[in-house]
């Protein structure tokens, strides 16, 4: 680990290289499970309906829809995912394992912070800084840009008026040299969520609200906001999208919205519709839904 620069006693942010075998996440035999604690594992899995078929095929098309994006390796059943390959999931698992101190260093200000009360931020824009993460033993088959990695921000803070801890963080992916079929996907992200004051400076913290943006080079956009108090919902927004069929028809908009504590998915679907049409995808709320069907059951909702 190779932590650089300057850092304020007031913003303890640093540039931060830090190179790793694998940017590709998954399960080691002996080894406490990572995947769990990836993002969209819960609607991944949820997808699935109770009853065969009851989904109009809308599982299989929205999981090889995600797949791209997150890069993952689904299982023999096609249900869950074995690997992925992002740059949400791979920060998110660096910050949780504690593997970079300048990270450990903004979480421990974030604690003493909630114990004095007091506001305080870690923001690597502030000073100047940015997150690289490297992978050390690429295929030979994995282009340039995704051998490297590179955060632009990231940011922890608390409010001491709300009692509230925030954090956010932003991925901007490297241009390539041409753009082929092993370039991924995403060419920038954003993940942003709430704490409590039962944040913790080691292993994972449970956000109250999480939100989730992946914006694709070819395949449009995907959103997704989460619960993990209160209704336990998922709410995901595909935008720009192609190759998902509902009803006899192929929308550009797809909202499917999983409600754990019911198992109950709802599917909202809109084409050519403009983002302050009340009739696109992701602003309908109480209009009857393109599909709704009962869900398998997710024991213990994500993390």
């Amino acid at each position: 680990m190779e932590d650089t620069g300057s850092s304020s006693a007031l913003n303890p942010a640093t540039n931060v290289d830090y190179s790793l075998p694998s940017l590709t996440l998954t399960n080691q035999e002996g080894l406490e499970p990572v995947l769990p604690y990836t993002v969209f594992r819960d609607l991944y899995r949820g997808a699935e309906p109770l009853s065969a078929g009851d989904d109009d095929g809308f599982s299989t098309e929205l999981r090889a829809h995600l797949n791209t994006f997150l890069n993952a390796v689904p299982n023999d059943s096609g249900t869950d995912y074995k690997s992925v390959r992002n740059p949400i999931d791979l920060m998110n698992e660096v910050i949780r394992s504690g593997q970079v101190d300048n990270f450990n260093e903004g979480r421990r200000l974030m604690v003493s912070s909630i114990r004095d009360n007091r506001a305080a931020t870690y923001n690597t824009p502030a000073n100047k800084a940015l997150t690289r993460f490297s992978e050390n033993n690429s295929d030979e088959n994995t282009p340039p840009e995704d051998q490297a990695w590179i955060y632009t921000m990231l940011d922890w803070t608390y409010n001491s008026a709300i009692g509230k801890v925030f954090r956010a963080m932003q991925f901007v992916a490297t241009s390539p040299d041409q753009v082929d079929a092993s370039t991924p996907e995403i060419a920038s992200a954003a993940w942003s969520g709430r704490y409590g004051k039962d944040f913790g400076s080691s292993g994972f913290n449970t956000p109250e609200y999480a939100a989730t943006s992946l914006t694709g080079r070819t395949l449009g956009k995907v959103e997704l906001l989460q619960e993990f108090i209160g209704f336990q919902k998922d709410a995901l927004t595909l935008t720009g999208v192609s190759g998902i069929t509902l009803n006899g028809s192929e929308p550009d908009c797809v909202k499917a919205v999983f409600q754990y504590n019911t198992s109950r998915v709802r599917v909202f679907i809109s084409k050519d519709k403009q983002p302050k049409d009340p009739n696109h995808c992701g602003n309908q709320v109480n209009e009857t839904p393109a599909l709704e069907y009962a869900m398998v059951t997710i024991e213990n909702r994500q993390y």
